[in-house]
């Protein structure tokens, strides 16, 4: 029994190992930027519902 509890607490240990190397690769092939101030802007204000009419007035 103690020889598949150490080999389950092995295969846990290298699954941390490889989602640590996958973070590190996403991280290099996807830099992280920040958001610039009118994204941070938009990103943080609170979303106005317009109505039907108003849409088509803005279409036309």
């Amino acid at each position: 029994m103690s020889d598949v509890l150490a080999l389950l607490e092995e295969i846990r240990e290298e699954l941390r190992e490889l989602r640590m190397l996958y973070k590190e690769l996403v991280e290099k092939l996807v830099p992280v930027e920040e958001a610039l101030d009118d994204e941070k802007e938009a990103i943080e204000a609170s979303d106005e519902i317009v109505s039907e009419e108003e849409v088509m007035k803005a279409l036309e």
